[in-house]
């Protein structure tokens, strides 16, 4: 037999092996015609089993251990709750999820150290973390999952062995695994497990995202080469940033305000951390065999809890340093270079006379607006997130509101008011005279025309 013999009957031989199905004699279950619950029909299928549920909705906190398909009708109709707790966990492999709305749990799909997951146009929502991913190697996050799956009304972004792309800005959560040269930049991004997820991804850049409400804000595992700059974490439930095993990463102003921990190194390396602000965290910084860098060579990072004095007025404490055991130039004050974006509303017609609303809470900033001042037009300044003015003269009115950072940066925003004369009040007095004088009028003529007549009938 030669060679090439062999290589025909191998590659029959392979192509006939695909063809085989992973399970053998599967079975369709239906819920609830089967089985009056979910749970109970996952327990009771075997491997590999399809089960299918009806329209409807089913209050059960679900856990598959076991590889099946489970297909609803579509989330709008098939929808899974359980508040207060998980509300689909998958700690098996090779399971496929399609077709559900899963609402008002504590996680809505979590999967927990499996590989091979398949989920498709699956609404989540209303959440505390929509969805959750875990594990310890690259295989747990192996996954195919598309944009069909949504968090809170924005698609999902999990991407798996991509290069040299954008995350689009509609992003509702953002997973990068083993990928190279990827961009997210300009996000908004919160509640859920990570806020973006990076595994064995390496030159990829994370800047000016927006992460707030999720369990870990920018999570790092076996990554490299990568630059996180810009971003806001706000009120991250655990932890900030976090990196496991990832080395040869740029950090670099990013805020990272009112968390649990600011952020935590495991195992990482050669990391470069400066021009940062910690602020508020319960604990700043915690690591644990790790060595890195927390400055830029004469600049390190801000931290709200440093106490110590710049001696030599160049903006860098001196005194009680290292700050937390690795910080050997913490700044005095905050660093921000990104102007706030000022918000003053919309143009309006208003009366004269009649007190005018003003509100700034449209205005964002990546560490927080310190002051609002509002310039009427008609010569008059207030102050506040939200203000009230009055004006007593129609016309055009600019009015410009000017926004101040923590750290000086300023921007303005400026709306038009149209104010115009109030209608005259309008006076009943003088629709009882008119009515009056009509009805005098209308009396006198029947009065004239009953008495001509009188007159005709005596003279014939």
């Amino acid at each position: 037999m030669n060679s090439v013999t062999v290589l025909l009957i191998s590659l029959l031989l392979v192509r006939s092996l695909s063809l085989v199905p992973l399970f053998v004699g599967s079975k369709v279950i239906e819920v609830p015609k089967d089985y009056s619950s979910i749970q109970l029909a996952i327990d009771e299928a075997n491997p590999g089993d399809i089960i299918q549920v009806a329209s409807g909705t089913y209050f059960e906190n679900l856990k598959i251990k076991k590889p099946l398909k489970l297909i609803g009708e579509g989330p709008d109709k098939t929808v899974i709750s359980k508040p207060g707790r998980t509300v689909v966990s998958v700690t098996a492999s090779d399971v496929e999820i399609r077709g559900f709305g899963v609402q008002d749990g504590t996680y809505g799909i979590f999967l927990y150290y499996s590989s091979g997951v398949l989920l498709k146009n699956n609404d989540m929502s209303n959440n505390t973390w929509n969805f959750a991913i875990w594990g310890n190697s690259v295989s747990h996050f192996v996954h195919d999952i598309d944009c069909s799956n949504i968090v809170d009304g924005k698609p999902t972004y999990y991407w798996v062995n991509e290069n040299g792309k954008h995350i689009s800005q509609d992003a509702g959560y953002v997973a990068l695994v083993n990928c190279t040269n990827v961009t997210a930049e300009d996000l908004s991004l919160t509640s859920n497990e990570q806020g973006v997820l990076l595994v064995n991804t390496k030159e990829s850049i994370i800047k000016n995202v927006t992460m707030s409400g999720n369990d870990v804000g920018i999570d790092l595992l076996m990554s490299s080469n990568n630059t996180i700059i810009m971003n806001s974490l706000i009120a991250i439930n655990w932890l900030s940033i976090y990196l496991t095993s990832s080395n040869n990463n740029t950090f670099t102003e990013n805020t990272i305000r009112n968390g649990d921990y600011g952020i935590s190194t495991r195992y990482s390396n050669g990391n470069t951390i400066y021009h940062n602000n910690f602020i508020d965290n319960i604990v700043q910084q915690y690591q644990v065999n790790s060595s890195n860098k927390w400055d830029n060579g004469a600049e390190g990072n801000y931290w709200s809890d440093y106490n110590g004095t710049d001696t030599s007025g160049d903006g860098v404490g001196d005194t009680l340093v290292p700050h937390l055991g690795v910080d050997y130039h913490p700044l005095m004050s905050i660093y921000d270079t990104l102007p706030p974006i000022a918000h003053a509303g919309e143009d309006r017609t208003v009366f004269e006379n009649t007190s005018v609303d003003f509100n700034a809470s449209g205005s964002t900033d990546n560490v927080g607006i310190e002051s609002y001042i509002w310039n009427y037009g008609d010569g008059s300044v207030g102050a506040g997130l939200t203000t009230k003015h009055t004006y007593s003269v129609a016309g055009n009115y600019t009015v410009t509101l000017t926004v101040e950072d923590a750290a000086g940066n300023t921007a303005t925003h400026a709306v038009t008011v149209v104010v115009v004369k109030a209608p005259e009040p309008f006076e009943w007095r003088i629709v009882v005279a008119g009515v009056g004088v009509g009805a005098a009028v209308i009396l006198a003529t029947i009065f004239w025309m009953r008495r001509s007549l009188r007159k005709r009938k005596v003279k014939k």
